[in-house]
């Protein structure tokens, strides 16, 4: 496994030793040094020769550190940590913004490839067989960029294994860059790969909120062959895991580069919120990426007015309330249901926001966190 070389530069030993503690251990991370802002800890960092610096600073020391780095060694990432907001951005011709140890871990491993120029338009082929994919497909029509162009189709009835998928494929396929597979059994995922192939798609996102729609061992076999054809594919358990480079949950987390899934995951996946109070009041709620289904955008504007101390607790009863569609059978690899993991990711997604002000507020929320821990 390729190892990502992380240096850690700061001006606060007790913070660079926190970060040092959540990334070790982790997968694909090695960390090569940490040292104080001074002139001869640049030398080191030169001769560690990480991939990425972690700098861990407020304001423009932040900024300038980062150019700094910029100009002595060409071609490093920088990963910088705000010390007045607790966020985290990534300079690489972008900004990225997060404040979980998820989002810290993410922004280190993200290629650098992510600076580079995103898609300017996309097409979708949505294949949808109940509320389930339709809910999807109006929330990503209604609230997607403009530059893209959704379409949709039903399949019809199916055997439970397709040994030849042609008499059950669409007459026509459009041309598109990302299949989404919305089915709602194993016999639908089962046409995928001849869809892409005929759509001459680049990528494929088939979220698993079902187990029984989307099992484990049908997975590998659409990896295989969609992987033979050239297409690129997540299967996010639950949809609202995919991020910008990976998706599921905890030890489970995957990682995955390609431009079209992640432009994808931009706008539509974890949740992410911009929420601004006043006197202990929510005074504004943006929801920056929406979950596929709208389950945020709706949770964010029914925070609004609501006191700070109960908007988490809110959140996940808002998010049942949607209601939510994912699966209510408990994962033995997960150790609970889908259903409930999908409130955990909306809570947190508003707990970071409001932490500064909670009186229980961490620097760096772990995963899985709720507000009963």
């Amino acid at each position: 496994m390729y190892s990502c070389r992380v240096f850690i530069l700061t001006g606060h030993p007790l913070f660079a030793e926190s970060v040092e503690t959540l990334l070790r251990g982790q997968p694909g991370l090695e960390i090569v040094g940490a040292g104080e802002i001074a002139p001869e800890t640049f030398s080191e960092i030169r001769d560690a020769a990480p991939d990425v610096v972690v700098v861990g600073a407020s304001g423009e020391e932040k900024e300038v550190l980062a150019s700094r780095l910029f100009r002595e060694m060409p071609g490093i990432k920088v990963v910088g940590l705000n010390l007045d907001d607790n966020r985290i951005h990534i300079y690489y011709q972008q900004t990225k913004v997060g404040r979980q140890v998820e989002d810290l871990v993410d922004a280190i491993r993200q290629p650098l490839e992510w600076g580079g120029p995103r898609p300017a338009a996309m097409r979708i082929f949505a294949v949808v067989q109940g509320q389930y994919g339709q809910r999807i497909v109006e929330n990503i029509r209604a609230q997607g960029p403009r530059g893209w162009a959704v379409e949709c189709w039903r399949p019809p009835a199916l055997p439970a294994v397709v040994d030849d998928p042609a008499p059950y494929l669409p007459l026509h396929v459009p041309p598109a860059d990302l299949i989404l597979s919305l089915g709602e059994s194993p016999s639908v995922a089962q046409l995928i790969p001849d869809i892409a192939r005929r759509a001459g798609a680049r990528a494929v996102v088939a979220p698993v909120d079902h187990i029984a729609w989307l099992p484990e061992g049908l997975i590998r076999q659409l990896q295989e062959r969609l992987r033979q054809v050239g297409v690129a594919a997540v299967f996010p358990r639950p949809f609202c895991s995919l991020t910008e480079d990976g998706y599921n949950l905890r030890h489970q987390r995957v990682a995955y580069t390609n431009p079209w899934i992640s432009e994808f995951a931009r706008h539509f996946g974890r949740p992410v919120f911009r929420i601004e109070c006043k006197d202990g009041t929510v005074q504004s709620v943006q929801v920056e990426r929406d979950a596929a289904c709208g389950c945020a955008r709706f949770v964010g504007k029914e925070l609004i007015g609501r006191d700070v101390g109960e908007v988490v607790l809110q959140a996940g009863i808002l998010h049942h309330h949607y209601p939510c569609l994912a699966g209510m059978v408990i994962e033995r690899s997960l150790g609970d249901t889908l259903l409930h993991l999908s409130g955990q990711l909306m809570r947190q997604a508003v707990e970071v926001e409001i932490a500064p002000l909670l009186p229980r507020a961490a620097y760096l929320v772990p995963e899985g966190r709720s507000e009963d821990s």
